[in-house]
Order: C-alpha cells, then sequence, then structure tokens
C-alpha cells in the first residue's frame, strides 16, 4: 500500500491498483529497473502514488500505453509529461475529432468531485502510434499490443504471452455488459480473437481482475453470447420493418448481469446496432448520447 492507495500484484512484474471511480485499473508492468504504465490514474493523487510506488520499487517509469482516448482512460499522463505516450494510430483521429467532448465530461466529472484544475485539461498526444499490432519492451520483457477495437475505434489490447496476462481494456469485465459504443462487427472479431488465447490472468478496465480459468471463460463465452442474441434480435426486427423504439422492445427481454446498472447501455447497444444495420435515425442514438 502507498498512501491509502493498494497495489496488488498479480503475475511476477504486473501490479494493479483500482480507482474507487468506476472501479477503474491502471496497471504498472516492471522489470528490470523500468516500469511501462497502463491508463494511468484518475486523479493527480491516483497517479502520484503510482509514481512513488515506482520509485518504492527502485524502478523508473519508461512509457505510458492508454488503451484507449476516452475520457477516464487519458488523464493520467499529464502527471507523467517527460514519458513517452504509446496508442494506437486512431486514438490521434479521436481526440482531434472529440476533444470537446473530452474536455466536456472531464469538466463535467470534475465539477461533480469539486476538484479543482489549475490548468485546463488537453487530450494527451502520443509518440509513439502503430496500426494492427506492436511489441514493446519493459525491461527484459515484451507486451504486445493489439489493435482490438468494438468498444472504441482504437482500443488496443495488451499481452504478455509469457505469463499469459492480458490487459483487456473496457471489455470482459464481471461489472459491464459489452458496451458497443464502436462497431457491433470489430467487437465480435475481438473477442473472436481473445478467445484464442491462453489467458491465465485477465484485467478488465473496470471491475475484478481474475485469475480462475472458470471465471474468464465465463466472461468471454457471456460477452459473444450477448453480441450475438443483440446480432440476431435486431437484424430480425430490421427485417420485418421495425422502428428504433420497437426494436428497443424487441431487446428488451434479453437477460445480461447487473441489469440495474446495464439498462442503459443496453439501450445505447441496442439503438447503435440498429443504426450500424443500417436502420435509419433521425436524432441521436445510442452512443451518440452519452
Amino acid at each position: 500500500m502507498t498512501g491509502d492507495r493498494t497495489f496488488t500484484q498479480l503475475t511476477t512484474c504486473l501490479w494493479v491498483t483500482q480507482s474507487d471511480l468506476y472501479q477503474t485499473n491502471s496497471g504498472i508492468f516492471l522489470s528490470a529497473g523500468a516500469a511501462v504504465l497502463i491508463d494511468p490514474g484518475i486523479l493527480p493523487a491516483a497517479s502520484q502514488a503510482i509514481a512513488q510506488f515506482v520509485h518504492e520499487q527502485g524502478a523508473e517509469v519508461t512509457t505510458i500505453i492508454l488503451t484507449h482516448g476516452h475520457w477516464d482512460h487519458i488523464l493520467g499522463p499529464e502527471q507523467f509529461p517527460s514519458v513517452q505516450v504509446v496508442a494506437h494510430t486512431s486514438y490521434q483521429e479521436v481526440i482531434r475529432d472529440h476533444r470537446e467532448d473530452l474536455q466536456r465530461q472531464v469538466a463535467g466529472w470534475e465539477t461533480e468531485r469539486r476538484y479543482q484544475r489549475v490548468t485546463p485539461f488537453e487530450p494527451p498526444l502520443p509518440d509513439k502510434v502503430f496500426g494492427e499490432n506492436l511489441a514493446w519492451p519493459v525491461g527484459t520483457l515484451t507486451l504486445q499490443l493489439q489493435h482490438s477495437p468494438g468498444h472504441a475505434p482504437d482500443q488496443i489490447t495488451v499481452y504478455h504471452a509469457p505469463q499469459g496476462t492480458l490487459w483487456a481494456g473496457d471489455m470482459l469485465s464481471e461489472l459491464e455488459i459489452p458496451f458497443v459504443s464502436y462497431n457491433l462487427a470489430a467487437y465480435e472479431a475481438t473477442l473472436a480473437q481473445l478467445a484464442q488465447l491462453e489467458i491465465r490472468t485477465l484485467v478488465p478496465g473496470h471491475g475484478t481482475p481474475t485469475q480462475d480459468p472458470a471465471e474468464i471463460s465465463t466472461r468471454l463465452r457471456e460477452d459473444r453470447a450477448y453480441l450475438a442474441e443483440l446480432r440476431t434480435r435486431v437484424t430480425a426486427a430490421l427485417q420485418a420493418g421495425a422502428s428504433l423504439n420497437e426494436t428497443v422492445a424487441a431487446c428488451s427481454a434479453m437477460r445480461y448481469h447487473h441489469p440495474k446498472d446495464n439498462t442503459l447501455p443496453h439501450r445505447w447497444n441496442v439503438e447503435s446496432v440498429y443504426a450500424e444495420l443500417g436502420g435509419k435515425c433521425t436524432s441521436p442514438h445510442g452512443w451518440e448520447q452519452e
């Protein structure tokens, strides 16, 4: 524990710390005096605690990996101004096209938390971008960065093959259903690809990491089944000439975990997939409303 934050060692080289805000996870891969951070912190105090933890391990932060350009994953780099940032090449388009939205979301959250910002928030720019995949060194280790779109166009996963460790971005959480805020087909392809990996440690962007093989298998199976049923129901509704609201109703009987928390995301999924599969929408719909 550093200050009031807990750092949990999951493997010989990976530590995780979790924020009470949306149960957001930040990761630290450590090897041979080098540290690579994944989505570090939200509040400055969290990033500062991470920096202190790395220092206590006798290491230096060499790289920050951003899994995707959603506001709750990109606040950390401003606390590490001299550290290089790695992201997918589409991240640049995301922050360019959604800069004002990101600033609005951050400002709204900071107002809610009564946090006084000293300087205006600017989405961090990457120093290194890549396309489909990238091998990234940390000390004597190599992390495999893989483009894994679906939740977001620029989302990446981080895989350490020797220990079967997968940092899954905003996927495979026991708290959340799949948030299809970018593209259903891409999300389906991403989960199919991840299902081929040997995963012994799974860390979602939000929620509880797990090393239970049955739990890992269940999360993959249930999320793939949810997306398959979503596609089937929306396709059937479109073929029947259903309106957007009729399609939402046709998907209302779908079962998913934590329905109280996921009712709105489910509705937004239905609306977004309706448009993706050719349905006509005349007003902001789905994840456009976030």
